[in-house]
């Protein structure tokens, strides 16, 4: 083989020069280290045919780098970028000018480079690899072995050199060289194996020493690797080699003759394992170069930082060497490595800076310029330029800065740095802006994939396969350009940066220009270095603002290049155009090298690996330090998404953004415009009318207004050359050029501000931004817009304790909603004013009386504060404007008045009823008002269904500021303790309305209700109010009538004492508050008083005619109950008519109704009468005291009573009562015959009169605590004193003390403290608080004990003993029956005379004698009607006879029965029939005679009786017995008439032996 197809004309050579040149450029610009370099030398055009399949394993992953001196780094994604050698290059320009020519010396292109003597400022390949186009043995020999030794040679690293200093310098350029020898087809090469070792397989890893000196059967592959490859194990693997497919190669690089030696063929695993192998090695040798770089640069910056301390040392010097290394770690992708070293570089430019300032020229380190000439000649020009031409445009004026402020590209920084001619502004400004550009990397920002989209993009004219390269070495796809997904923490981080590095680069500008003007003695205007310093900031705030747009954030702007930038740009706030967003084709982020790392920045961590999920379609791509979801072309992605760090984006965006707008307030200051709040706050002076606003007049002051505008922007030239002198900035350009500009301007930025604010979640802050638009609104006289954002802004301040800004919105609000005529809203703002105005007040007063107050602190005149805002003449402007409503507006009361409170003490009129309360409070505001109408509403205390009391002041008052009282009036006469609920202050159509205390919560969904608050609790006993009439007021009480008969309905009675009022009519309405209670107020009688019922109009209502003064009448109602109750509560109204007027009365009664006695009765059937015995006891555990007992007869039975006993008698719980009358029935002969058998069946009447002592103490015990107080010094407190003496004196005494009381006859008062007067008595007023409170410990020490005698006329009264009570004792009818039986038998058995007698009449019998005994039977039918008697007995006549069983029963073990035991009998009424019987006692003792059963044997019916008497139910037959000889016993002897009985010695225990008996 010649060398010819080793010289083949290169494809694509001016793209290979092209590329050369680009990389030439990049090398000089120290920035563009976007990646790795890798230079390939290819003399034989080779290139093109390998690029393919090089590109499409790029960029290399996964790759770890060590250094001992730092923790393990994973690149994940490196790219490479492969660009040609100078000696390739220029054979390609010469291939490409002669196609037709060949190389012969490929080697000899490349020239030795000479490096710069600082390192760091050129960037240089990590690895040189040379293509090798060698196809059989005889050509390495000859050629190939000698060019590729000259180039290893020429291109050697440092690594393999000697340890000199020079070859330690070069190794911060260190790089690594590798051979890829690549076998076309058809050639000798192509026939080899790789190795001989493995033919087969075509696989050798290396080949040994002795594979050198083989001869005859050694490869290309293993020859090169024995030329080349270093022997030693530590040495990397420089060789690698590639087959081409026959396909891939073009015609013309064939060789012309074939070789006859078969080739080789690899399947695609062998292939793919090649390429692999070429990765592999790329990784290590360009890690190896790498390593090399890293340690050099580590041991120059040790060994130049511990020479700080030696005069000479420059921190310039250093400053390059440092950034050396952080470019070393940019390039490979360690770009946090990178941040962190110039992170400390800021650090020590600090200290150096530092020690400069203190030790000025001698300090170490060098001397940095203070100011820089370039910009004070920038700056002076301008000066001068704004002087001479007054009258060309702003456009056309030499600018400062541009667009881009910060860019380290602005000026040759590093050039400066190197030769110490750089100022503190410029190193600070280009230190800063390489950290922006590496946090912008960070962050992926869109503008940094843009930028470098366009850097490296296809050339124009350039084929499909040059564009598949160049984008393959960018890494991106020319089809689809989906977004990416952008780390947002670092955005936001350098946004945070941006903020402290702006404004404090800012000041470091202003001070530069001066020190620039000091040092050529000359000076700059104030305002003109404002400008600057203003223009400078703001475009570097905008630069950032750009830098970090993003797409998951849809309103932030796109810049585009500065000459295009203006406020039209922005859009108008509250129009309905749409904001523009970015449609552009955004590359994806893979131009930079990208790794994970072990600096998180704060950063959260995924738990999982993000490839751990794979996705369901599409590819997973590790980019920028994430794993993401690449979708498929023609995909459109979905809605941006909520991401980590979008909050703190935003947030730090809002912030620059405000800073824009600020530096946008200031500019417009200058040329004397004011927006917002500085505009709106003049027209709202504090001493000021609320009426007096400018805008009132729509048609006068809107025109003033807008001629004051075009007067100021009238002389807009002169002003302008002297206030925008210096100012760069298009966008301020743009918005000082008019008054509308300027403010359209302005609410786009604040717009943005509140968009960005409400993206970070601050609500607080976008409300504040808010209001800055509502300003703006109500300044320009959109007093629509300017209500809808004052609605919503002024609550939130005050919620947040800005009581100044929030009352200043509430009259500007108010003012635009009065001008929009909201009538109702315009009110309530009016109302918040005052509200604040009125809490401000307070608060002043508050601090005076918890300390001494100091002096008054001073508020800048330009601002507001509560105290000093003015309300005079808002609260009678409101109180007449709320005429207009149609409806009240209820409004808290304690928002506006202070001091609210309603005194608990009673007042009583003097001559009429009814009673009056005063309400105080404390007026904070300063005009003077009237109310129509004060109101008061009282809720009962105890009872939630109690009736509520309404006071009302009788007239109209006015109420001027500080304390006022007003009287309240009620006509209402009641007793007990009510609580004030509710306050009404009523004002034309404004209610204030104040509730003290909350009632118990609402209940919950699941029906739970909640408890009343501690503090409500404290606040309801707080306004307690105890209410009570006075003594001569009318009054009424419920009772139980003392009259109850069980058989008729029962009745409640209602006492009505008409006091010293001559009451004309009256009306009670009664209401029941038991279940099942009925009120039959129809039948409603008078009992006493001379009144009479006029009128029943309604069920419960009752209305009678006039009642006299000091006069009584009684009323007495029936009543019904459903079930047995108890009690029963009735709650009455009675509404009375005098002279005076309308009274009401109200009140509830709870009486007992269940009845305090039981009787129960026992009966005892004789032949001709009837005995029967009642018992009278407690229902409960209190005594009863029973007056009278009697049984009225009836028409049919006499009644015969006992001797009735001297006085009353007391029945106990335990102690029951019995009385025994006998009845007889009339119309009986006297023989015991009935006169006639057809008599009326009566019923007998039990009366019994009884008082129940618990009644008897309650009424005694008042009527001697009531005659007290009614002659004491404490008369006007009668109604109270003796009510709550009554119901502490029920509740105090327990059941179980009334026997005690009972037997004792006085009752224990106890002590004073026991009574419970203490509530009672703090509800009276101060001045008879105490008199009462003695008086009653007197009426205590003399009653402790109070005797309760029994009422006897003859007997002396005893001293200090309670009255007789004033009642009667009640009494109570119960009707008793008689009850039926058919048959009454008479028996009784006599015995013989067999038998001896005792004295007291007792028979004696004798065991097993006989004894001759006869029974006696006879009955009678007079107690049941002989109706009865027929059908029961089934007679034909009451006279017919009927038969009888009679039965002896007795015990078989006592008596034997001899004779007819039972048997059967018939006999008629009154006839006596007599049966012998024989009794035999068994056994001595004491034996009852046999008892005696009969019953009556009826005949059944027969069939026609049967249907005679039809369905009626039968009726059975009743018969008693009453047995004479019930009870009469027997003594029963043994049959013995003497015993002899042997006594022998006592000691023995058979001393005693019964020798013999006779009988009788």
């Amino acid at each position: 083989m010649n060398s010819s197809g080793n010289g083949a004309p290169v494809v694509g050579a001016a793209e290979v020069a092209s590329r050369l040149k680009q990389y030439e450029l990049a090398m000089m610009d120290g920035l563009s280290s976007s990646k790795v370099t890798v230079e390939y030398h290819d003399p034989s055009g080779l290139f093109p045919l390998v690029q393919e399949q090089l590109v499409s394993r790029l960029p290399l992953k996964n790759l770890h780098w060590k250094a001992p001196t730092r923790p393990l780094r994973s690149i994940d994604s490196l790219h490479v970028d492969l660009v040609p050698s100078a000696g390739t290059a220029s054979q390609a320009e010469i291939a490409a000018s002669t196609p037709t020519s060949t190389t012969t010396d490929q080697g000899k292109g490349a020239s030795k480079e000479r490096r710069h003597q600082i390192p760091g400022l050129r960037q240089t390949p990590y690895l040189k690899v040379y293509i090798l186009r060698c196809d059989d043995s005889d050509t390495y020999k000859s050629i190939a072995r000698k060019q590729v030794r000259e180039w290893v040679k020429t291109h050697t690293p440092s690594s393999s050199q000697s340890s000199s200093s020079a070859s330690k310098q070069e190794n911060h350029d260190a790089f690594e060289w590798m051979i890829v020898h690549v076998v076309l087809p058809d050639t000798p090469a192509a026939s080899q194996p790789r190795g001989s070792a493995n033919s087969a397989s075509g696989e050798k890893e290396k080949s040994n020493l002795a594979s050198r000196f083989t001869k005859g059967t050694t490869t290309l592959l293993e020859k090169l690797r024995a030329d080349f490859d270093t022997a030693s194990k530590s040495a990397p693997e420089r060789v690698a080699q590639v087959r081409l497919q026959k396909n891939s190669v073009p015609p013309h690089m064939l060789p012309q003759t074939p070789v006859t030696s078969p080739p080789i063929t690899e399947d695609p695993q062998e292939q793919e394992r090649a390429w692999n192998d070429i990765i592999v090695k790329f990784k290590q040798l360009i890690l190896r170069s790498f390593d090399l770089r890293v340690g050099q640069y580590e041991d120059d910056i040790r060994e130049k930082d511990s020479q700080r301390s030696l005069p000479g040392w420059n921190f310039c010097t250093f400053f390059i060497l440092k950034e050396g290394l952080a470019r070393g770690f940019e390039s490979v992708g360690l770009v946090e490595d990178a941040l962190l070293g110039y992170d400390e570089l800021s650090i020590g430019l600090d200290t150096v800076i530092r020690e400069q300032a203190m030790e000025g020229s001698t300090a170490q380190g060098g001397v940095i310029s203070d100011h820089s000439e370039d910009l004070f000649e920038q700056a002076s020009a301008l000066l001068k330029l704004s002087h001479k031409e007054a009258n060309n445009s702003r456009e056309q004026q030499p600018q400062f800065h541009d667009d881009s402020p910060i860019n380290a590209n602005k000026k040759d920084y590093r050039g400066q740095i190197l030769s110490n001619k750089i100022s503190v502004f410029d190193f600070r400004t280009y230190i800063f802006a390489r950290q922006m550009s590496l946090l912008l990397r960070l962050g992926n920002s869109q503008s940094v994939r843009s930028d470098l989209a366009a850097k490296l993009q296809p050339r124009l004219g350039a084929g499909a396969l040059q564009r598949s390269v160049d984008d393959g070495n960018v890494g991106i796809k020319t089809e689809s350009s989906p977004t990416d997904a952008e780390d947002l923490f670092s955005l936001a981080e350098l946004c945070s940066r941006a903020l402290d590095f702006i404004i404090f680069a800012g000041r470091l500008l202003r001070t530069d220009l001066l020190n620039g003007a000091k040092a050529h003695g000359t000076t700059y205007p104030e305002r003109f270095l404002d400008n600057i310093v203003r223009s400078w900031t703001f475009s570097a705030l905008d630069q950032i603002l750009r830098e970090t747009t993003t797409s998951s954030l849809p309103f932030t702007r796109y810049f585009g290049a500065a000459g295009n930038r203006s406020s039209n740009k922005t859009l108008p706030f509250g129009k309905n155009a749409k904001e523009q967003k970015i449609s552009m084709s955004e590359p994806k982020s893979m131009m930079h090298p990208s790794r994970s790392t072990s600096l998180n920045h704060g950063r959260p961590q995924s738990v999982d690996a993000p490839y751990a999920h794979a996705p369901a379609s599409a590819q997973t791509i590790f980019e920028n330090g994430q794993y993401q979801d690449r979708s498929t072309p023609q995909q459109e992605s979905s809605l941006p998404q909520v991401k980590n760090g979008q909050q703190e984006l935003a947030g730090t965006r809002a912030q620059l953004l405000a800073i824009q707008r600020r530096i946008l307030e200031r500019v417009g200051k200058t040329l004397g415009w004011n927006v917002g709040w500085a505009a709106v706050l003049p027209t709202v002076e504090p001493k000021e009318e609320f009426n007096d606003v400018d805008l009132d007049d729509k048609n006068s002051t809107s025109n003033e207004k807008d001629s004051s505008d075009e007067e100021d922007a009238q002389p807009e030239k002169p002003i302008a050359q002297g206030s925008i002198a210096g100012v760069a900035a298009p966008a301020l350009i743009d918005a000082t050029s008019g008054i509308d500009k300027f403010r359209q301007f302005y609410e786009s930025l604040s717009d943005l501000i509140v968009k960005h604010y409400m993206a970070a979640g601050q609500t607080k802050a976008s409300e504040s931004v808010l209001g800055d638009l509502a300003a703006l609104r109500f300044e320009l006289g959109d007093f629509a817009a300017a209500a809808m954002y004052f609605g919503r802004m002024a609550s939130t301040f005050g919620e947040s304790g800005w009581n100044t800004v929030e009352t200043t919105m509430l009259k500007v609000y108010a003012h635009c909603l009065k001008k929009l005529n909201r009538k109702d809203e315009f009110v309530r703002t009016l109302l918040e004013v005052l509200a604040k105005s009125a809490a401000s007040e307070r608060s002043i007063r508050a601090h005076k009386s918890g300390a001494s107050l100091k002096e008054d602190f001073q508020t800048p005149k330009d601002w507001l504060n509560d105290d000093q805002v003015s309300t005079v003449g808002i609260f009678s402007e409101l109180v007449e404007y709320s005429q207009q409503l149609p409806y009240d507006v209820n409004v808290q009361m304690a928002k506006y008045f202070n001091d609210i409170v309603v005194e608990p003490y009673v007042r009583h009129f003097d001559g009429k009823d009814g009673f009056q309360l005063r309400l105080q409070f404390r007026h904070l505001l300063e005009d003077e008002i009237e109310f129509d109408k004060a109101k008061i509403r009282l809720i009962d205390a105890t009872s939630a269904q109690g009736k509520d009391i309404w006071l009302e002041s009788t007239e109209a008052a006015p109420v001027a500021k500080g304390i006022c009282r007003v009287w309240l009036s009620s006509n209402v006469n009641t007793t007990g303790a009510y609580t004030v609920d509710k306050i009404i202050l009523q004002m034309k159509r404004i209610a204030f309305v104040h509730e003290p205390f909350t009632k118990a919560e609402a209940t919950t969904p699941l029906g739970i209700i909640t408890s009343v608050s501690a503090t409500s609790l404290r606040s309801a006993k707080k306004n307690r109010v105890l209410c009570f009439p006075r003594t001569e007021a009318f009054e009424a009480r419920l009772f139980l009538s003392h009259f109850i008969h069980i058989d008729k309905p029962r009745h409640i009675e209602i006492t009505c004492s008409s006091g010293w009022n001559q009451i004309q009519r009256t009306e009670i309405r009664l209401k029941s508050a038991s279940a099942g209670l009925r009120l039959r107020t129809a039948n409603a009688t008078t009992t006493s008083g001379d009144t009479q019922i006029v009128a029943k109009p309604s069920p419960g209502v009752i209305q009678t005619g006039d009642i006299a003064a000091n006069t009584s009448v009684t009323f007495q109602i029936p009543y019904e109950t459903e079930t047995m109750l108890p009690d029963l509560t009735v709650k009455f109204e009675i509404d009375y008519f005098t002279e005076d007027g309308q009274f009401q009365y109200y009140s509830s009664f709870t009486i007992p109704v269940e009845l305090p006695l039981d009787v129960n009765v026992h009966d005892h059937f004789k032949n001709a009468s009837l005995f029967s015995k009642f018992n009278i006891k407690t229902a409960s555990q209190v005594p009863l005291e029973i007056t009278d007992v009697s049984l009225e007869g009836s028409d049919e039975y006499d009644v015969i009573a006992p001797k009735k006993p001297k006085g009353p008698f007391q029945v106990f719980p335990k102690q029951p009562v019995a009385v025994t009358y006998k009845v007889t029935k009339k119309g009986v002969e006297a023989g015991g015959h009935r006169k006639s058998q057809v008599a009326s069946n009566g019923s007998l009447a039990l009366s019994v009169e009884y008082r129940c002592l618990d009644e008897e103490v309650l009424d005694r015990m008042r009527a001697l605590f009531g005659d007290a107080v009614e002659n004491g010094p404490v008369r006007r407190l009668a109604r109270l004193l003796i009510n709550t003496f009554t119901e502490r004196l029920r509740h105090g005494i327990l059941p179980s003390q009334f026997e005690r009381i009972a037997l004792l006859q006085q009752v224990d008062m106890g002590p004073f403290d026991d009574m419970g007067w203490e509530e009672c008595i703090e509800s009276l007023p101060q001045t008879v608080r105490e008199d009462t409170r003695s008086w009653l410990q007197k009426w205590h020490q003399s009653h402790t004990f109070v005797p309760l005698p029994k009422r006897a006329d003859s007997e002396p009264p005893v001293p200090g003993a309670a009255p007789p009570s004033p009642h009667p004792p009640r009494r109570m009818i119960i009707t008793v029956s008689i009850p039926q039986t058919h048959i009454l038998h008479t028996a009784s058995l006599s015995l013989g005379c067999s038998g001896s007698s005792l004295p007291h009449g007792s028979t004696i019998a004798v065991v097993g004698q006989p004894l001759m005994s006869e029974l006696t039977i006879k009955h009678t039918r007079r107690w049941c009607t002989q109706t009865s008697l027929l059908s029961a007995a089934n007679l034909s006549g009451p006279d017919d006879a009927i038969d009888f069983i009679y039965t002896l029963e007795a015990s078989p073990d006592t008596w034997l029965v001899a004779g007819q035991r039972r048997a059967r009998f018939t006999a008629k009424e009154d006839e006596e029939q007599h049966f012998s019987v024989v009794l035999i006692p068994l056994r001595p003792g004491t034996a009852l005679l046999p008892n005696v059963e009969i019953r009556a044997r009826i005949a059944p019916k027969s069939e026609d009786d049967k249907k005679k008497d039809g369905a009626a139910e039968e009726e059975a037959l009743n018969s008693e017995t009453d047995y004479l000889t019930y009870g009469e016993c027997v003594v029963v002897v043994p049959d013995v008439r003497s015993s002899t009985v042997g006594i022998g010695e006592m000691s023995s225990p058979r001393s005693v032996v019964w020798l013999e008996a006779e009988s009788r």
